[in-house]
């Protein structure tokens, strides 16, 4: 993660008035503090266009990145009591290194139910694939227009 120059401003709830919440943060309260975690490892002129709960953690999309987030936990005393510091980028991926994004629904690999089904989105990247599991459950997550607003996001002018 680059560190910010002393007296950079820090990125606040407000970088987020104009994202896509969508699949289960598309209900989810707006939290301004919560925001704010995120909004922190935004460069000063990043947008945030699309936020998106996904299996763990939480990915955004910006005009520059995606950003797979993770709850950073730290364990206190004896008891080994977590608490709660924060969010942590868990991958990044820079958003003109995505060539394609595909949505995949199926079957569950490792579930308890065998009805339940993976929601799925995978990356193209010079790498190889990228694969971010959005949920697992009885339903898919994203609705085939939500997908296509994410899509939109990731891919930017070359989505097709």
């Amino acid at each position: 993660m680059p560190i910010r120059p002393m007296g950079s401003p820090v990125r606040d709830a407000e970088a987020f008035e104009r994202t896509a919440f969508l699949g289960l943060a598309r209900g989810s309260k707006r939290d301004p503090y919560r925001l704010s975690l995120f909004a922190r490892h935004l460069d000063p002129d990043e947008r945030p266009l699309a936020f998106v709960a996904v299996h763990g953690g939480t990915l955004v999309v910006t005009d520059r990145r995606l950003l797979e987030f993770r709850a950073h936990l730290e364990v206190h005393g004896a008891w080994n009591v977590k608490e709660f510091q924060g969010y942590e980028i868990r991958r990044e991926i820079p958003r003109s290194d995505v060539s394609r994004a595909e949505h995949r629904i199926g079957p569950a690999s490792e579930s308890a139910s065998p009805a339940d089904v993976e929601d799925v989105l995978v990356l193209e990247t010079p790498e190889g694939s990228e694969r971010i599991l959005v949920s697992r459950g009885p339903e898919p997550t994203l609705a085939p227009e939500e997908f296509e607003t994410l899509r939109s996001a990731i891919l930017g002018p070359q989505a097709k």
